[in-house]
């Protein structure tokens, strides 16, 4: 099996404690001086051992150095504590799903069409208060098309969009924490003129756990999840859920005007991607809802979200997007067919029952334990002088909701999160530090 490298688990900051408590801001906005433990392990709110707060780093013991167990492992918790604390409440006192859903600490970060405005001008400060408003789901992807500045119905490179089984098609929306804000704030990299000035290297904060001198620090956090509009066939009570504002950009050929209206909408799938000093091509952290697919050979008649069951099996458009034209307005839509490509890890999966378990224990209706990891992608040699990917770990990862049509084992082609997102650039060219959020800026109307 592969082995971490001894420099490799230096870097990791080998002997750092795995169970610890520190006084710290929780990066969503929460106050400074709030002590509570720092990994699950420990108790914290009510009795729980799940905990509100973010981890900084993963933390690596120094006998842990075998990629595809140990070292997995310590990613994977690292993962599922970022999913609790981003998740938690934001009411002070409540514990994560302890009324079976709840508001989230993410759900108040701000999203990119907050920062990158229209007309280019500088956004508004950070305010927790001002961001907790119904959220608007449009169509727009990853890397803008045309004026569009909003959320997506399409996957990386112009993929497709993903039908689920009532023929709507899924939402995307990209939030980033505070630290991330400050820095694309202080830097004027909001706007098309303020990255073409920046003459540095893009660099966002890197988190770090607490050393002998240096006190724990945030980095940038960005976050990508994937929503469904819930319908027919849908448990609404197995999904975390918002009351969103849906948008449908007009197609005249097919006469669909421009439109909006108000639905609530389930998480599918969400991608966590934190920056760490040992992480500096960031660790990415992928999760979906239980229900969304199958595993390629394991089909059952149960409800999927993505798939439907036939017998015999029926899977010509396995994984293959959708017909054109790509509009969520066109009625009659034929639905996405979609199975997972690579297994979760057993040992990922164990963790996954062991995290449920907690969330069931603090409330047997919590929405949160419908959710699990499909997996932690890592860089192994973070600060590698010849590959700026640093030798991500494993090789691929996908989430059936946000790579739906990349999932795969071939180099090159199959999703990598590391490997599609260092080719990043801002609109100077200039390395855009792992993350495309740089490219849906707007150039500055006066």
């Amino acid at each position: 099996m592969k082995k971490i490298n001894l420099v490799t688990l230096l870097l990791a900051g080998a002997g750092i404690a795995y169970i610890s408590t520190v006084s710290c801001e929780n990066s969503g906005g929460g106050k400074k001086g709030d002590s509570t433990a720092a990994v699950v392990g420990a108790t914290a709110h009510g009795g729980t051992p799940l905990s509100a707060v973010l981890p900084f780093d993963a933390t690596i013991p120094a006998g842990d150095t075998d990629m595809r167990t140990t070292v997995r492992r310590d990613f994977d918790i690292f993962s599922w504590q970022s999913f609790v604390a981003l998740s938690w409440p934001t009411a002070a006192g409540e514990i994560i799903g302890q009324h079976g859903d709840n508001t989230t600490v993410w759900g108040t970060w701000k999203k990119n069409y907050e920062v990158f405005l229209d007309n280019g001008q500088k956004p508004g400060p950070w305010d927790i208060v001002a961001q907790s408003k119904q959220q608007v789901l449009s169509q727009e992807s990853k890397v803008p098309l045309g004026n569009a500045n909003l959320t997506a119905i399409f996957q990386p490179e112009q993929a497709g969009p993903l039908i689920d089984q009532n023929g709507q098609y899924a939402r995307f929306e990209i939030a980033m924490n505070r630290e991330m804000f400050e820095y694309i704030d202080k830097n004027t990299l909001y706007n098309i003129e303020g990255q073409n000035k920046f003459t540095d290297t893009i660099s966002f904060p890197k988190g770090s756990n607490k050393t002998s001198t240096q006190p724990p620090a945030y980095g940038a956090i960005m976050v990508k999840a994937s929503w469904k509009i819930l319908g027919a066939g849908d448990d609404t009570s197995r999904f975390h859920k918002i009351r969103a504002t849906i948008h449908i950009n007009a197609l005249p050929s097919r006469k669909i005007k421009d439109s909006s209206y108000e639905a609530w909408v389930g998480l599918v799938g969400m991608h966590i991607g934190t920056r760490t000093s040992i992480c500096p091509q960031w660790i990415w952290s992928s999760f979906e809802q239980v229900d969304n697919v199958p595993t390629v050979g394991s089909e059952t008649d149960k409800h999927y979200n993505f798939y439907k069951f036939s017998n015999p099996l029926n899977n010509k458009t396995l994984n293959k997007p959708p017909i054109q034209p790509w509009n969520a307005g066109i009625q009659g839509q034929k639905p996405s067919q979609v199975a997972r490509v690579i297994p979760i890890d057993p040992g990922t999966q164990a963790l996954n029952d062991s995290f449920q378990k907690l969330l069931i224990a603090v409330n047997p209706k919590s929405v949160w334990q419908y959710y699990e990891l499909v997996g932690t992608q890592w860089p192994v040699n973070g600060n590698s002088k010849t590959d700026r990917t640093g030798n991500p770990f494993p090789v691929f990862l996908a989430n059936c909701t946000l790579e739906t049509y990349d999932q795969g084992t071939v180099q090159g082609v199959s999703s990598s999160c590391i490997g599609c997102h260092n080719a990043a650039t801002s609109f100077s060219g200039r390395a855009a530090d792992f993350t495309f959020l740089l490219k849906t800026a707007h150039s500055l109307k006066k």
